[in-house]
């Protein structure tokens, strides 16, 4: 009888005091927690655990097995820590161990009144979580070395890996346990640079993975496979970003897709290369000239999914991008740095920024961290220094391939980041000509003076890196200098306003807000048929624009849809 009032206790408490049901924060009892409909909710869906939360399935068979649970708020909260008495709670769950006529534990920081007294007794006497100098911690964050000693000896894991993680010596406490967990392959630590972090605090999502992998075979990861090649193609699409990933299995992933204008390129670039089917299709951030062929992209092939940083813009182009993928159901995730992108087992593809609040859109940049047995590549989209700095703080991102961030402007490749990164070889993407002056002279020193030996840009035919997961080769043309563009400088007077050459095609960009016509006008971003009025009503009456600056004295052009406008515009 004491069995089963245990396990009933142990239910309430899980519901309690894990969180896993826990609606009040300020220590009272919750009431009325446990009703059918609830379990039926959060079994189906928690509001944080999307379709595509890469511990989803994980979570919700825990769940199901009453092993876990959520909050009565609808949400899981993955990210937060488990303490080492929740974690005994659902190890005593997951075995079903017999609570009744237990010895007394033997910690000097648990006392019988204690929620989970019996627990702790269950799993002390079983030997599967044994505490330290008398203490047991029940409040203390269990680390991911102590959930491999608690798994391992709960299970009986046992076994050797054939590989060694970079940060477990063979005289770690937790050596053999993090070696059995790998062996059975439960673990495979953080792929990108072959650690375990056994310090680290354990979050509910990790413990709920490997919880699963432990009760059933099924959850557990593919072996890799080194068969076949990793492609990066970096594609020309003039001053703007598209680059074309193919994995080892085939699957497909294409970060930006260039200005309205590089977008059909784009298409006609993934079509010569025989593709169907985008499974992912990143967008860094919001800017015109990495969003701008987003739509035709889109409407061209089949897209498994769209990954956003979540930034958002006021732009006419970001709008129609935006529409595009809610009207069409395409199935849309916000990126979350840590998390991976896993459509190929043999590939580590990890996010490593997406921005936070208060950023400007350069440094919500989404950034990849691609690793490949022994080849490894970032990209970084626009990122600046407050990205970049964020990016080597929080992972380790050494580097063979860099694809040069912001075009190679100066704001990015600072010393600090590329002493971490260490590239030998720098991929910019940027046109001719343009008006930034990009790439900057002084980036490119950075990065000659930082080790890297190899510089390619897109200008030409498309940059392609292939790597077998041991060595590596770039296909392009390398440059063995870069020489600075200098911008534009802006005229001292009015240039004549020639007369307008038809376009069958399309306009031609820049497009000359001096001399286009309303239609043409409308071409450019954020500009609709109120807009185009007023730029042409305004540079009736003062002239023309001497400098793209003097745009936002016209009426509904501000600041940031200036912004949105300056790839797209000339004077």
């Amino acid at each position: 009888m004491k069995r089963i009032f245990c396990i009933i206790s142990i239910f309430v408490f899980i519901l309690s005091s894990c969180g896993f049901f826990q609606g009040a924060e300020d220590g009272t009892t919750p009431q009325n927690r446990i009703t059918p409909q609830n379990i039926e909710a959060q079994a189906t869906q928690f509001m944080d655990v999307d379709t595509e939360y890469w511990a989803r399935d994980e979570i919700h068979f825990l769940f199901n097995r009453e092993i876990i649970r959520g909050y009565d708020d609808g949400t899981f909260k993955p990210g937060n820590t488990v303490t080492r008495s929740q974690a005994a709670i659902m190890i005593a769950g997951a075995l079903d161990l017999e609570l009744e006529g237990r010895p007394a534990p033997e910690f000097v920081d648990i006392r019988e009144g204690f929620h989970a007294y019996d627990v702790v007794a269950a799993v002390a006497d079983e030997g599967i979580i044994t505490g330290r100098e008398g203490r047991f911690m029940p409040n203390a964050p269990l680390t991911r070395g102590q959930m491999a000693a608690i798994l391992t000896r709960a299970f009986n894991l046992s076994g050797t890996w054939d590989r060694e993680f970079n940060d477990i010596r063979t005289t770690h406490p937790f050596y053999d346990d993090i070696q059995a967990l790998a062996a059975n392959n439960i673990t495979t630590g953080y792929t990108s640079d072959n650690t375990f972090r056994p310090s680290r605090p354990t979050t509910r999502a990790q413990f709920s993975v490997f919880l699963a992998r432990t009760l059933d075979d099924t959850f557990k990861p593919p072996e890799p496979t080194q068969a076949g090649e990793l492609v990066l193609h970096h594609l020309n699409v003039g001053q703007g970003d598209s680059t074309l990933i193919t994995t080892p299995n085939g699957s497909t992933i294409l970060v930006d897709a260039g200005t309205q204008t590089a977008g059909q390129a784009v298409v006609q670039y993934l079509k010569q290369a025989g593709i169907d089917t985008i499974d992912r299709l990143v967008m860094t951030h919001p800017h015109a000239d990495h969003i701008g062929g987003a739509v035709t992209v889109m409407q061209n092939f089949t897209v498994s999914q769209v990954i956003d940083s979540g930034a958002e813009h006021d732009t006419q182009t970001f709008i129609n991008y935006l529409e595009y993928v809610l009207s069409n159901d395409i199935p849309f995730h916000i990126a979350e740095p840590g998390e991976t992108l896993d459509i190929d087992p043999a590939v580590n593809i990890e996010v490593v920024n997406s921005g936070q609040a208060g950023d400007i859109l350069n440094n919500a940049s989404v950034s990849l961290y691609i690793n490949y047995g022994d080849f490894r590549y970032l990209i970084t989209g626009d990122a600046e220094v407050e990205a970049e700095r964020r990016i080597v703080d929080n992972f380790q991102v050494a580097s063979d391939v860099l694809r040069v961030g912001h075009h190679g402007s100066i704001t990015s490749s600072n010393n600090f980041f590329l002493q971490e990164v260490r590239p030998k070889e720098g991929i910019i993407s940027y046109g001719v000509g343009n008006r930034y002056g990009h790439p900057h002279q002084e980036a490119i020193n950075r990065l000659r003076n930082n080790g890297v030996t190899g510089l390619y840009d897109t200008t030409g035919d498309a940059i392609v890196v292939r790597s077998d997961g041991t060595n590596y080769q770039i296909v392009g043309e390398q440059q063995p200098e870069i020489p600075p563009v200098e911008p534009d400088p802006d005229p001292t007077e009015p240039e004549p306003i020639p007369e307008p050459t038809p376009d069958p095609v399309g306009p031609t960009y820049p497009i000359n807000v001096n001399t286009a016509d309303k239609e043409t006008l409308q071409h450019i971003t954020g500009v609709g048929p109120a807009i185009a009025d007023n730029i042409i009503e305004y540079r009736e009456t003062h002239g023309p624009f001497t400098s793209i600056e003097q745009l936002v004295n016209v009426h509904r052009i501000g600041p940031t849809t200036l912004d949105g406008m300056r790839d797209e515009i000339t004077i």
